[in-house]
Order: C-alpha cells, then sequence, then structure tokens
C-alpha cells in the first residue's frame, strides 16, 4: 500500500477517465455557482481538465466504479484484482473495486453483486470517504445506523455541502469537490449540513446563514442558464412592506332562500370573484368593489363603490361573513433601480416586491363601508378558504435570487408581515422555518390564520421552505400539494421519464392556527383540488403519469393514513390516457381519463387498504368537471368529440351528461344535452364556481360562449366581392380589372375583382351567442333549457352576421339567485330575470 495521496489527485484522477483539453476556467462553473470555491481550488491546483467542451459538469453525478477508482488509486500504488463480483469480471475498473474488496471499503449487495454502474449515494460515499481520508467516525447524539458514525465525522469536519439533503441522496460530481475540497484545506467557515437534519423528516433551519446557503444553491443553478448579469443596487430608501383591508354584509328584506358560491366541501367557503348575501351582491370591477342593493330585483341600485387606499392593489377574491367583507388582493412595490439581464434580453429588468394584501371591512351600512383591519404579507396570493369566523390562506414567496449579492445577512430573506399601520415586521425568525428536504427550489410556502371576530386578535403565522399548487380542506385539515420535479439539479437526469411526484402537507386546523402534521408523496401529477380528498382518517389522492410518449402515461390513485403514508393504491388506470376530472363523493371516486373516448370509472374506496375498480362506461367526449346530483346521479360537464378515419379526435361541442351509477359495474349516461359545435367554451370547464346548480330547485346555469358551424351552401357566395363577402364565405384578393383598347388588362390596387368572394374549402364557425344558459334537470325528464340571459343588446346581436362585438364587461361572470330571481351578473351589469320564465325583471348598469 502505498503513502496517502493528496485529495487533488484523487480527484485529478476521476477527471481522467474522460477526453480532456486544456487547464481553463470551465465554461459551466460561473462565479455564482456554490461549488465554484472548491472547483476552482482543484484547477489552480492542475488536477482537473474537464470535458472536450470545456464543462466540468457538476451537477453530473458518480456511478460507483467511478467513485471507487478515485479513491483506491489514491491509497494503492499497484491495485489489482478481478472477478471479485458477479458483475465485476476483467473490466478497466475490477482492479479498483477489488482492492476495495480486499480493504474492508466496499462489500456489495446483498444479492452479492457490486452494481458498477449505480450512482453512488451519500451513505455509501460517506462511509468511503472517512475511511480512505482517515476521519474519525462519530457516532455521538445519533441512532446507530449504519451510515451514522461516518456522517457524523464529516459533520464534526463541517465537510457535508448544504445540498445534501438525505442520507440516501446520489452525490454529484460539484458536491464530490466540495467534500473533498473542505477536509483539504481544513475549511470550518461554510453552512455544513449535519447527521440531524439529513435524517429528519422535517428539520428547521439552524441558522440565518443557513437560511442565506440555501437559496445560495438555487441561485447556483440558475446562473447556468443566466450568466451575463449585471445588477445595479437597489434604492435603500423603498421601504420592504406597506399594507391593505377587509369586509362585513347583512342587512333587512333578505331573500329567504340564495345560493351560494359552488364549493368542494360543505362548511368551506371558497373565495370568489361574486358574492352573494341574500340581499347585496358583491363584485370586484377592475381595481374596485361594488356593493348592489339586488333584492327585490324592482329596486336594483348601486349603494356603494369600494376603492382603496393602496397604489397598485388588485382585488381578486371575497368572502362575506355576516357584516363582514373580506378582500383579498396582490399588491405590487417596484424598486426604483433596474436589474439588467443583458443576455436574455436588452431591456432593463426591474424587481418586482410582490404582496399579498387583505382588507376586512365592516359593511353593516352597506352605503357606508368601514375598514376594519388591513394585513400585509410578503408573498403571492395562492388560495384561501373561510370555515365560520377563521380566515386561511395560502401563499408562496419567492426571494429574488438574482439579488443574492445584495443580500447582507439571511434575516435580509425572511418574508415581512404588517397589520395595519403599525411596525413591519418579519414573519418569522430563521430559525422558526422549517424545510421539507428534497424541495427543489428556495420558494416559502406561507400559511395564516386570520381570526375574522376580533379586529386586534393574533394571526397564526407559518412559513416552510416549500411551495403550493393546489390546495384541499376540509374543516378539520388543510391539505397542500406541489409537483416536485426532482430532488436535485442533476444534468444528468433520464428526461424521458416523468419523474414528477406529487408532495401534499397536512395541516390541522383549530381555532385559526394551521400547524403542520404530516407530509406525504405519491407519483404522477394532480389535475386540480378535486384530485384530492380527506375521509375518515384517510386522504385519498388521483395522479397523471406524463411520459413524453403519451402512449406510456398512466393514472393512480393512491390512498394514504394520518402520517401521510400510502396504506392502499390502484396503478395504471386507463394506461396511454391521462385524466380529465375527478369527484370523490363519500367511498366512491368518479373519475373521467380521455384520449379517444372518455371512461367514466366507478372506483370502490370502502376499504382504504384495498381499493378497487367497480365498473366503467366509455363514451365519446370528456367531462372536464364532475358535480354530485344525488347518490346514484352525478353530471359532467365537458367536450364532444368525434373520431375521424386517421385515428384523430376532434373537438366539438359543449357537452352535458347525467350518468346514473345506481349499477356501480355498470354506470349508464342516462341523458345528454349538447350546446352548439367546435369553439364553444364556458369558464365552467375549467372553473367550478362557475356552476349555479340546485338540484330541489331542478336549477342550472352557467356562463357560456357559443359557436356554431355556418351553412356556406345557403351563402351563395359569388354573389359577393372582397369588401362584402359574408363570414362563412372565404375571401381572397383579386384586383379589379378591365380590358384596355389593345386588349391589355388594366387592373386598380382594390381586391374587387370577379370572384374574390369563394364557397370555403374548410368548415367556418361563428359565435352566435355569448351569455349564460338556465336549464331544467331532473332524473325523469334529462336536461330542459329554460332559456338564455345575455348581456349584450339587440344592436350587437345585428352584427353577429360579420363579427361577434367582443366586449369584456359584457360577458356573464355567474350567475345567482335570491328566492324567485335569477341573477346574471357581468363587470359591467346586473341583470334579474324570472327563475322559471327567465324573462327580464330589471337590469342595473355598472359604470
Amino acid at each position: 500500500m502505498k503513502k496517502l495521496m493528496t485529495t487533488s489527485l484523487a480527484v485529478g484522477l476521476l477527471l481522467a477517465f474522460f477526453n480532456t483539453t486544456n487547464a481553463q476556467t470551465f465554461n459551466d462553473v460561473h462565479e455564482m455557482h456554490l461549488n465554484q470555491e472548491a472547483i476552482q481550488y482543484l484547477e489552480e491546483n492542475k488536477v482537473v481538465e474537464g470535458y472536450e467542451s470545456g464543462e466540468y459538469k457538476p451537477e453530473n453525478r458518480i456511478n460507483r466504479a467511478e467513485f471507487i477508482k478515485i479513491i483506491v488509486a489514491s491509497q494503492v500504488e499497484n491495485p489489482t484484482g478481478s472477478y471479485c463480483f458477479p458483475d465485476v469480471k476483467n473490466e478497466w475498473f475490477a482492479k479498483y473495486v477489488c482492492t476495495a474488496k480486499k480493504m474492508g471499503w466496499v462489500k456489495g449487495h446483498p444479492d452479492g453483486t457490486f452494481k458498477p454502474a449505480d450512482y453512488i449515494n451519500f451513505a455509501e460515499g460517506s462511509k468511503i470517504v472517512t475511511k480512505a481520508l482517515q476521519v474519525a467516525p462519530d457516532t455521538t447524539g445519533t441512532q446507530g445506523e449504519w451510515f451514522a458514525g461516518f456522517v457524523k465525522g464529516l459533520e464534526n469536519k463541517k465537510a457535508i455541502p448544504t445540498t445534501i439533503q438525505f442520507f440516501d441522496k446520489d452525490v454529484s460530481r460539484g458536491e464530490m469537490a466540495e467534500v473533498i475540497w473542505r477536509l483539504e484545506e481544513n475549511v470550518t467557515d461554510k453552512v455544513s449540513q449535519d447527521y440531524e437534519s439529513i435524517t429528519q423528516e422535517f428539520p428547521a433551519i439552524k441558522s440565518c446563514a443557513a437560511l442565506q446557503e440555501k437559496f445560495k444553491a438555487d441561485q447556483s443553478f440558475q446562473y447556468r442558464y443566466y450568466d451575463d448579469v449585471v445588477m445595479l443596487e437597489m434604492d435603500p430608501s423603498m421601504d420592504a412592506s406597506t399594507a391593505s383591508p377587509l369586509l362585513k354584509t347583512g342587512g333587512g328584506d333578505t331573500a329567504g332562500d340564495f345560493s351560494e358560491t359552488n364549493t368542494q366541501v360543505r362548511g368551506v367557503d371558497e373565495a370568489d370573484i361574486i358574492k352573494n348575501d341574500g340581499k347585496y351582491i358583491y363584485l370586484i370591477k377592475g381595481d374596485t368593489v361594488r356593493i348592489v342593493e339586488a333584492f327585490p330585483a324592482s329596486n336594483m341600485k348601486e349603494v356603494a363603490s369600494i376603492s382603496f387606499d393602496d397604489e397598485g392593489f388588485n382585488p381578486r377574491d371575497m368572502f362575506i361573513n355576516g357584516d363582514q367583507l373580506v378582500v383579498i388582493g396582490q399588491s405590487w412595490t417596484r424598486y426604483s433601480e433596474p436589474i439588467i439581464k443583458t443576455m436574455i434580453a436588452p431591456h432593463p429588468y426591474y424587481r418586482n416586491g410582490s404582496r399579498t394584501k387583505v382588507f376586512i371591512l365592516d359593511v353593516s351600512d352597506r352605503s357606508n363601508p368601514k375598514e376594519e383591519r388591513k394585513l400585509t404579507f410578503d408573498g403571492n396570493y395562492n388560495t384561501s378558504r373561510r370555515i365560520n369566523d377563521k380566515l386561511y390562506l395560502v401563499l408562496n414567496d419567492r426571494p429574488d435570487v438574482w439579488l443574492m449579492d445584495e443580500v447582507r445577512t439571511g434575516e435580509d430573506l425572511l418574508p415581512q408581515f404588517q397589520d395595519g399601520d403599525k411596525t413591519v415586521e418579519k414573519m418569522v425568525g430563521c430559525t422558526d422555518i422549517h424545510y421539507f428536504p428534497g424541495h427543489a427550489r428556495p420558494n416559502y410556502l406561507i400559511t395564516a390564520g386570520i381570526p375574522l371576530d376580533d379586529a386586534n386578535g393574533e394571526v397564526d403565522r407559518e412559513v416552510f421552505i416549500g411551495s403550493s399548487e393546489n390546495v384541499y380542506s376540509s374543516r378539520t385539515h388543510l391539505y397542500v400539494a406541489t409537483s416536485q420535479v426532482s430532488y436535485d439539479h442533476y444534468t444528468d437526469w433520464d428526461w424521458s421519464r416523468d419523474h414528477t411526484k406529487t408532495l401534499v402537507y397536512r395541516f390541522a386546523l383549530e381555532d385559526g392556527n394551521i400547524t403542520y402534521k404530516a407530509r406525504g408523496s405519491v407519483p404522477g401529477r394532480i389535475l386540480n383540488q378535486f384530485s384530492m380528498d380527506a375521509h375518515i382518517n384517510h386522504f385519498r389522492i388521483a395522479t397523471t403519469i406524463n411520459q413524453w410518449n403519451g402512449d406510456l402515461s398512466s393514472n393512480n390513485v393512491y390512498v394514504l393514513n394520518g402520517d401521510m403514508e400510502t396504506v392502499g393504491k390502484i396503478e395504471d388506470i386507463a394506461p396511454g390516457e391521462k385524466i380529465y376530472s375527478t369527484r370523490f363523493l363519500g367511498e366512491r371516486l368518479y373519475m373521467v381519463t380521455f384520449r379517444q373516448v372518455d371512461p367514466l370509472f366507478v372506483i370502490d374506496l370502502e376499504d382504504p387498504e384495498n381499493p378497487k375498480i367497480l365498473g366503467k362506461l366509455k363514451i365519446p367526449g370528456f367531462s372536464n368537471y364532475l358535480h354530485p346530483f344525488d347518490k346514484n346521479h352525478i353530471i359532467g360537464f365537458g367536450k364532444d368529440t368525434i373520431e375521424t378515419d386517421k385515428d384523430r379526435v376532434l373537438m366539438q361541442g359543449f357537452k352535458m351528461a347525467l350518468f346514473d351509477v345506481s349499477d356501480v359495474a355498470n354506470p349508464k349516461q342516462k341523458f345528454a344535452e349538447f350546446i352548439g359545435d367546435r369553439g364553444t367554451h364556458s369558464e365552467l370547464l375549467n372553473n367550478h364556481k362557475a356552476l349555479l346548480f340546485d338540484r330541489d330547485k331542478e336549477l342550472l346555469a352557467f356562463p357560456i360562449r357559443i359557436q356554431e358551424k355556418i351553412d356556406t351552401e345557403s351563402l351563395e357566395c359569388s354573389k359577393y366581392r372582397y369588401s362584402t363577402c359574408p363570414n362563412g364565405c372565404q375571401k381572397r384578393c383579386i384586383p379589379s380589372c378591365t380590358e384596355g383598347p389593345d386588349g391589355e388588362a388594366i387592373c386598380t390596387q382594390d381586391c374587387e375583382g370577379l370572384g374574390s368572394c369563394l364557397i370555403s374549402t374548410y368548415d367556418r364557425y361563428e359565435t352566435t351567442f355569448s351569455g349564460a344558459v338556465v336549464y331544467s334537470l331532473n332524473t325523469t325528464d334529462g336536461f330542459s333549457q329554460r332559456g338564455r340571459v345575455t348581456h349584450y343588446d339587440d344592436a350587437d346581436l345585428l352584427k353577429m352576421g360579420d363579427y361577434w362585438p367582443y366586449n369584456y364587461e359584457n360577458n356573464i361572470q355567474r350567475m345567482l339567485y335570491m328566492d324567485d330571481v335569477l341573477y346574471s351578473v357581468s363587470q359591467g351589469k346586473v341583470k334579474a330575470n324570472d327563475i322559471d320564465s327567465i324573462e327580464e325583471l330589471n337590469s342595473l348598469k355598472i359604470d
């Protein structure tokens, strides 16, 4: 055995595997890279040369054979051996692997193999590194795992990069350089990961310096794509935060029966752009909130227009809570100095500070709303829920990684909070932040619990390094889901496969407090909030795994227990298709997948550990949204489709279907209704709040824009010229020509020549209606249209032949009712109609 080589030589041996050129700065290791110092140190000592491309590839992983060669070659002068494992014969790496086996550094896998091509993880690597570089193992304070002493030994030397978050994490080339540099140079002033954090499920940030290091790790990855960045100083006089307010409701002569926002869970209110309390309608219009006294319909009038004394505030959602109106929105602060991204764009890029603001307003006097409280949170508003007098917010906040050089300490990265005009404060301290190991991006997941019954009540705030995409809430728990493509930034990842997982965080909701309880993970992506459900101490979730090759996609249902551990599952449902809608109802799941036909699956979840498919129905089309009708029926809203002779599927008009699931093994489409042709669209297909449904009233209504195919045969297109060519015919520019005295053609510059209006060679569609449709629905007669409501006037309707006079303010956004009056609400108008005959009763223009 030869004397221990320098670490520099050991790393140099790794790079000897590759075709190298010359020792020069690596073009993929910029000055902001987290491992730049380590890699530069090795380069300056002329131990690394990189690839022919001039790259070091710091995010590439190292396989077991490469790793062992480095270690053994650094310790043994003439390694020998072959055929020491069934999968290690006389290849180039055999002598190194066999020597390592003789020295007791490797023992192989339980099946006797070595698996030289497998990537090496941190636990395995820590054992080899500590033995080779003579780092003393230490099991103090550990749980005695086989790797504990080795990891603790590296922790004592402050040699573990913060990017190591799991003991079984594959080690990258940059991380390897970092470990060796820290050991070789005795670097102890950098933040180091520790045994406790690596083995904990939900570790806390150890210090503000550690928080800063976490964000630097992501900046390191980002700069792989954006190297040419010039940062200018921010205006130090800019304040870091501002604030905003909320609202209440109530009044006399209220309707005895009125509709509410269509929500996923009974008793859990969801915010919306339009609300109704049985007498007043509340709507967001631009940067204002309007209050309309709507009941009785004969006396409709606008009683208040609420403006917010907050520049840049954009209201997005509202709640009504008795005599309170709660308005939630977004505000942006632009710092005065730009950051110029010269590589990305020639124009200056200004850093924006995004804040979520909550205004709580007393509207006991609807004509004179008064501010009760205003709250400001750093971050982007995702969603919210109201349960009785408690409001729960879910936010995302991503500190700007482009400005990391301006960050003096980790405290500068903490999100801030302001209650009214009080002093701006940090939302939490650095060590109050927990993180989910493996979360790839340094994004803050922020939850807040706000008491609506106490204007001075404490606001519960929790901050995690994580993120939120979709949220499901019961009355007692909040589940936050986000996609996780990979817990690392490997550049040698197999992108032909979908590695995405869905992480789900479970929070307990109690008296305005949000308390983290557990986290689970399942393969694939979810579609929306309806992909999730909680039922009798179990959480259910449906996902799709999308491969680049659509034929390989698959769908899955997982059941998790209270600790968010998977206890039951069905996988590979409808291979080659993907989920278009789901609805959990008690012990059943209704799922629609689609590729060419619409399979409606009925899935039994009565036994959480043994879910099973009870039946399925295949019909043309698909449903984007499923809504319960009763125990044995469910309504589907989506699109009709047709298959072509080329094995393609063409979208057609809007489709409603009532499914009979009383025989779970044989679900049936009992009734179907088709509206319009290709291009017909309703907001209901992507927003459940657009649906008005009341089974007792047999009432179903929603906004829609209808397109219909034009009958071109009756148009006699040849009778027209270019300028008069009607919609449905095909225009082509042909100059008007006459014959000159010598028989030559004399043509003008217009397009009005013969044949400039032709019969179209392809199908033509035009918008024939924009408004809302109103239906009756029961299990005996199915769908029966009561009528249509539009906010466009007669003059607009007359113009439909040539074009549709689109006006955003006239597009109906929501339908609602108060007693026997049906109301339609757009940005520009509130209209009242008789709920049965759909006869117009009154209308009010909203200026």
